[in-house]
């Protein structure tokens, strides 16, 4: 699985948080969706994968070196916003953006003038929600690019690193919880 694929398969789980239910995780769906990653985790090989009551998920690529390395970590949040829906995201691929605005649904345009920063992405393929949705991209691409990396780095042994944890932690759209 390529990076955009583990990404797009990420984005399919609904994972919004809610501010209404005073519990970690604050909703079923995320523990769903934690759930599927802790198996991915165990599949690609990673160690001491654990998954707790609230929600948290921890994994370990051991260290491929006997020279001394620090210990170093990720993580990323596995909730999308309350804002607005993460149900039946239907993510599309601007292949080649050529710069101009991008017609995500009827009267919701994402552009260069409210968004500057577009620019710099002329010639890329951007991946967008159809307008309707969240796409989840600020959380479910760092857990993608998190779990890929830790694929290369199994795949590239000759990339000698110390020990490396993850943790994907559920509601930091709402702040992390009181409960």
């Amino acid at each position: 699985m390529n990076l955009v694929e583990r990404f797009l398969s990420y984005v399919a789980f609904d994972t919004q948080s809610s501010e209404e239910t005073n519990r970690t995780p604050s909703t079923e769906k995320q523990k769903v969706f934690a759930e599927h990653l802790k198996k991915e985790l165990i599949e690609v090989g990673l160690q001491d994968v654990e998954l707790d009551e609230m929600g948290y998920l921890y994994a370990t690529l051991p260290s491929n070196t006997d020279k001394p390395a620090p210990t170093i970590g990720f993580i990323a949040n596995m909730d999308t916003s309350p804002d607005a829906s993460g149900k039946d995201v239907k993510p599309r691929i601007i292949e080649k953006y050529e710069g101009g605005g991008i017609i995500l649904s009827e009267g919701i345009v994402t552009s260069p003038t409210k968004f500057p920063e577009l620019l710099a992405h002329i010639g890329e393929d951007l991946i967008v929600t159809d307008g309707t949705t969240l796409l989840g991209a600020d959380d479910k691409a760092g857990i993608a690019e998190i779990v890929q990396a830790m694929v290369y780095l199994q795949e590239h042994s000759d990339i000698q690193h110390g020990k490396i944890r993850i943790g994907f932690n559920p509601d930091e759209e709402i702040g992390l919880g009181d409960s």
